[in-house]
């Protein structure tokens, strides 16, 4: 009885672990030309993907990796996804951020139609000016934004960039090796949104400190990396590393080199 009893139980944790893995033969469309398939669509793995003579779809594989898929193909995703490796954790991080950025797209598409002028007349709504889209920060190995607490992923022994989301008063901040306890200042100037990391502070992997003109602490940890990954195993890398921030950036930076 007992030894029916482990062998089921068995059986019933075998399945349950091997379902995520069937969900991420799935792909993600990141940059399309064909209308048909939207930026930000999740393109099951049965279904069949369908690319005309001159036209591309950019997807990321349920291994990370992203690839470009050049028409005329005709085929069933599951064709392309085989052999990749999955993992849940990182498939649904991705979901997650690619589904955030379409909302968001969507959200200014819809402002715009709302503030569209009205057909002439004396009830035509004036027309009012969107505000411009806010942008994403760009995707850069050594940039380091002290807007936000986080892991960043550098370059090796390259020189590092500084970056406060606006632009405005000159500023002093300090940065401060945690594990070391050394200390610099970095300047930003007068309407510059970008810093020189000093040079009087070594760039090692571990935490640093940021503590900003107005007390404001920040948490960093930076992740050099050596080499740097082909461009198609970048996004794999950065969630690898936790490099969450980068993630976004640069599955942003995909989707508007799409448009």
């Amino acid at each position: 009885m007992f030894a029916r009893l482990f062998r089921a139980t068995a059986l019933c944790v075998v399945a349950s672990a091997m379902l995520p893995v069937a969900a991420m033969a799935d792909i993600i469309i990141v940059g399309s030309s064909v209308p048909k398939l939207k930026v930000g669509d999740v393109v099951a793995d049965n279904a069949v993907l369908d690319i005309p003579a001159a036209a591309r779809v950019r997807v990321i594989l349920p291994s990370g990796r992203t690839r470009e898929i050049a028409g005329p193909f005709k085929g069933k995703v599951r064709d392309i996804t085989n052999g990749e490796a999955g993992d849940a954790s990182f498939w649904n991080d991705i979901k997650r951020v690619v589904t955030s950025q379409k909302r968001a797209d969507e959200s200014v598409v819809g402002a715009v139609r709302s503030v569209a002028p009205a057909s002439h007349g004396k009830n035509a709504r004036r027309y009012v000016r969107p505000a411009p889209e806010k942008s994403g920060p760009r995707f850069s190995w050594r940039a380091v934004s002290i807007d936000a607490d986080g892991d960043v992923c550098i370059e090796k022994a390259a020189p590092l960039t500084l970056v406060r989301g606006q632009a405005g008063r000159p500023e002093s901040v300090t940065i401060v090796n945690r594990q070391s306890q050394k200390r610099a200042i970095a300047e930003f100037g007068v309407g510059s949104a970008t810093a020189a990391w000093p040079r009087t502070l070594a760039v090692d992997v571990g935490l640093y400190a940021v503590v900003l003109a107005d007390g404001t602490k920040r948490s960093l940890r930076l992740r050099p990396i050596s080499p740097l990954p082909a461009a198609d195993d970048t996004l794999r890398v950065l969630h690898g590393q936790r490099c969450l921030k980068q993630v976004e950036a640069w599955i942003s930076g995909l989707i508007t080199a799409s448009r």
